[in-house]
C-alpha cells in the first residue's frame, strides 16, 4: 500500500478533499481512521455519499487500520488516511504501524483549545496526540489545500 498522505482534518471528506487533495496524490483509497464513526451507520452512509467516484472509502477502527496496514492488505493502491483529530494517529503508531507524516488541514475551536495554525485549534488531548508524534520523528506540517505554503508546526509540539 502506497500511503501517500496523513491528514488531520476534523471535516474528514469535503470539498477540499474530494476536490483538490483526491486528485493532488490521485489517491485511490481514502482510510479514515475513527473508532466512533466506525459503529456509526448514519455518519458512515454519509461520508460514503461525500467520496469522489474515483476512489474508494475504508472507515476502520485502530486496530483493525493497524492489523490492515501492517499486512500491506491493499498493497499498490494509492491511500489517503483521514482522520477527525491526531488520537488514532498516535494509537496507530502504538499499535506498530508507522507513517512519516502528518499534515494538519482544518480543526475548528473548541473550549480550552489552544490556536497553533490559521485554521487550527487543540484541545489538550490533541497536543499529547502530536507532542507523541513528534516524539516517534514524525513531522506535522500545517497545510490547508495543496496549493497553499506547507508549513512545519513540529516545533509547537516539542
Amino acid at each position: 500500500m502506497a500511503i501517500v498522505e496523513v491528514r488531520v482534518d476534523d471535516r474528514l471528506i469535503h470539498g477540499q478533499v474530494s476536490g483538490y487533495w483526491v486528485p493532488q496524490f490521485n489517491v485511490q483509497r481514502i482510510l479514515i481512521i475513527d473508532n466512533y464513526i466506525v459503529n456509526d451507520e448514519a455518519r458512515k452512509t454519509a461520508l460514503k455519499f461525500g467520496c469522489p467516484p474515483s476512489c474508494k472509502l475504508s472507515i476502520f477502527d485502530v486496530q483493525k487500520a493497524a492489523d490492515k496496514l501492517k499486512r500491506k492488505i491493499d498493497n499498490g493502491i494509492r491511500v489517503m488516511i483521514l482522520c477527525q483529530n491526531p488520537q488514532p494517529l498516535a494509537e496507530l503508531v502504538k499499535e506498530g504501524y508507522l507513517i512519516d507524516h502528518v499534515t494538519v488541514g482544518n480543526m475548528a475551536s473548541k473550549v480550552g483549545a489552544e490556536h497553533i495554525a490559521e485554521n487550527a485549534y487543540v484541545s489538550l488531548e490533541e497536543r499529547k496526540a502530536f507532542e507523541y508524534l513528534v516524539q516517534q520523528n514524525i513531522p506535522i506540517y500545517y497545510q490547508i489545500a495543496p496549493n497553499k505554503q506547507v508549513e512545519n508546526i513540529s516545533t509547537k509540539f516539542r
